[in-house]
Formats: C-alpha cells, sequence, structure tokens
C-alpha cells in the first residue's frame, strides 16, 4: 500500500483477509480498478465486496483493462477524490489505480504537483504529461 494523498493509497491485489487491516487503518471507501479474472489465484472482488460491506465500508467496482483509459473512469474517480474519504483503490500492480487517480486530480492540482505526488509514491507518470496537461487545460 503506497500513500498519494492524506486520503487516496494505492495498492496491488488486496484479499478480503486484507480489509481488516484497512478499517482499524481507518479507510472508510476500497475501490477495484482490477476486471476479475485477469490471473488465476487473484480474489474476485465480490469477495471483497462481501467482506467490505459486511465491516460497514464502502466498495466500488471500477475496472480497468490495462491501457483504457476512458474518460467515464477518470469522472468516476473524480467523484471518489470529491468524496474526500480516506480510500485505498487496488489492481495488479497499483499502476492503473495511480494512472486514475492523477487523471481525476489534474482538475483540482496542477500537473507538476500531481505528477510529483504520484513520484513520491513510487510511480513515474512523467510518460502522462500531456494527457494530464490535455484534462487539466479542458477542465479549466
Amino acid at each position: 500500500m503506497k500513500k498519494v494523498s492524506d486520503n487516496y493509497y494505492v495498492s496491488s491485489q488486496i484479499s478480503e483477509e486484507d480489509i481488516d487491516l484497512f478499517d482499524k487503518e481507518g479507510f472508510s471507501l476500497i475501490v477495484c480498478n482490477r476486471p476479475n479474472g485477469e490471473e488465476e489465484t487473484q480474489t474476485d472482488f465480490e469477495l471483497i465486496q462481501k467482506r467490505c460491506e459486511s465491516m460497514g465500508l464502502t466498495f466500488i467496482n471500477l475496472p480497468m483493462i490495462p491501457g483504457d483509459l476512458q474518460s467515464e473512469l477518470i469522472f468516476e474517480t473524480k467523484k471518489i477524490l470529491d468524496k474526500n474519504h480516506k480510500t485505498l483503490a487496488y489492481c495488479r500492480t497499483g499502476t492503473r489505480c495511480i494512472n486514475l487517480w492523477a487523471c481525476a486530480n489534474v482538475f483540482k492540482e496542477n500537473v507538476d504537483e500531481t505528477i510529483k505526488m504520484a513520484a513520491e509514491a513510487g510511480y513515474d507518470l512523467n510518460h502522462l504529461r500531456s494527457l494530464l496537461v490535455s484534462i487539466r487545460s479542458s477542465s479549466s
């Protein structure tokens, strides 16, 4: 799990057993950015969702196919950020989560700050700079 901002963290694949820790850490929202069935050993989102709901945590399934960064996913991620709840987003490695976060974050933060925050979390998003600039420009 990597901290991106005060209320947003990204992670590689989680399991339903991890939800206890996230609850203790004060998370109120878990987001799955990974489609089911990418790997045989992957925990299906329904199992994680069921565990979250049993503990009173909100779960959102927002799967992204690798390389398919759609505007709908960005706007849904922006809605999540706008809620300002302590959120954990997960996928296979965390990369899809950080990409979606960055695209949604530039609606309120400048591009350099967004790339810097991602770098501090361990992700180099310089390859997304032109996309982030475009999103930022369209949101002004």
